[in-house]
């Protein structure tokens, strides 16, 4: 009778791991079906970058490690770099952050709620900021305006500041938005809503 019980569980666990293993690899491939990948659409949201940054020099978000992610048309040294908030390093690259402070400095961020906790912390506001960009979890690759992103909260998907928040490109193929949800069940926000959770959730939902 145990026995029988323990292979049923087993079983189960093997196939909830191989779903979320096909919906990593579909998140890796994003194979170019993404509304946000058409040209005009990237065109569009580079220029909105390059406005926020008052055109930047090409080099300021790069460090001497290697390029990670891609900040509109700007290179950005983001994985293995360490996070001004908490002080860990970025191991992850579906989760990060970096933002470009009035006076010309890059911060970088481990995950969403270490950005939103720092700024609670220096009572700062998005608008503060020359520029954010967040990294979109579905590409891996490319950060995006907190405004332009939706905020997926979900326990089955813990980010690395432990607040189960993943950032994700509302624009992307509608079918794997669906795959996401249906392997990690959750509940989908705004930047307004997630910081507003973010204030009252510290550590977890």
């Amino acid at each position: 009778m145990h026995t029988s019980i323990n292979i049923s569980v087993i079983l189960t666990k093997l196939a909830a791991a191989a779903l979320l293993l096909v919906v990593a690899m579909a998140c890796g491939r994003n194979d170019g079906r993404s509304a946000s990948n058409s040209p005009a659409s990237v065109e569009a949201s580079s220029a909105s970058i390059q406005a926020a940054l008052h055109d930047a020099p090409a080099d300021l978000f790069r460090t001497e490690r290697p390029v990670s992610h891609y900040f509109g048309n700007l290179e950005v040294s983001l994985y293995g770099e360490h996070c001004v908030h908490s002080g860990k390093e970025l191991r992850s690259r579906r989760y990060g952050a970096v933002a470009l402070t009035e006076e010309g400095s890059v911060l970088r961020f481990r995950s969403v709620e270490n950005l939103v906790w720092y700024m609670q912390e220096k009572e700062l506001q998005s608008e503060d900021f020359q520029a954010i960009g967040i990294v979109d979890f579905i590409t891996a690759r490319r950060l995006m305006q907190p405004d332009r992103l939706m905020f997926h909260l979900s326990r089955n998907l813990p980010s690395p500041g432990g607040s189960w928040v993943s950032a994700m490109d509302p624009d992307a193929d509608p079918s794997l938005l669906y795959n996401i949800m249906e392997a990690y069940p959750g509940t989908r926000h705004s930047w307004d809503e997630v910081q507003a959770f973010l204030s009252e959730k510290r550590g977890g939902i």
